[in-house]
């Protein structure tokens, strides 16, 4: 069942913000079977476009829409819905990466990541729990192979970035259908400046 509530109330609700720290808090929410949304926390998403490798590849990245690359733990089987890889949800066609045989992957981030979503699907034609974890923060979900890829999207506050994320079950798996958003790199000089200029006043105050 599909319960269409704000993202950022459905965290709240359902207890998913797990971690806290002084300098970060992770988000993570659970997007069903449905197709994926246009911001996460306030962050507006962009979704991967298509793999041209080919079909049956091991690969160990995949380039992001917004520059640089994510990079896995282990080679990946790129396959595609429909060649290689019998089912998904909500009509989605595209690329997928299979584990084979491996019961986990983690997934490195580029930097300044803030948010990224993902789905994932069991090999088996029937029902297997599937775990997404960044930063200590996770989330279980039941998934049925049987053309039912379910996605986890996770996001930080405003000033913390998102380093990886881990997936794992007891059975073999394909994640894809992803989404990031990363700020421009303008913003993220910025944010650097204003960092350097905070420095710089404490020594300041501190030479004094």
């Amino acid at each position: 069942m599909n319960i269409k509530t704000p993202l950022s109330v459905l965290a709240i609700s359902l207890g998913l913000v797990l971690s806290q720290s002084a300098n970060a808090t992770i988000f993570v929410s659970d997007l069903g079977t449905a197709a994926p949304p246009a911001s996460l926390g306030g962050f507006g998403m962009t979704a991967f476009g298509d793999d041209t490798r080919a079909n049956f590849t091991d690969v160990i990245s995949v380039d992001t829409p917004e520059g640089g690359s994510i990079g896995f733990d282990g080679p990946m089987s790129l396959r595609e819905i429909g060649s290689g890889w019998a089912t998904w949800s909500h009509g989605y066609t595209g690329d997928v990466y299979y584990t084979k045989g491996r019961q986990s992957v983690t997934i490195d981030l580029p930097d300044f990541t803030q948010a990224f979503y993902l789905y994932a699907e069991p090999e088996p034609f029937s029902v297997f729990s599937i775990t997404a974890m960044s930063g200590g923060v996770q989330l279980a979900l039941d998934i049925d192979g049987a053309s039912g890829a379910k996605g986890w999207g996770f996001w930080e506050d405003a000033s913390n970035y998102l380093d990886s994320i881990t997936i794992s079950s007891n059975i073999d798996f394909a994640v894809g259908e992803f989404g990031i958003s990363v700020p421009e790199p303008a913003t993220v000089a910025l944010f650097g400046l204003g960092l350097a200029g905070l420095g710089f006043t404490r020594r300041r105050k501190q030479n004094a």
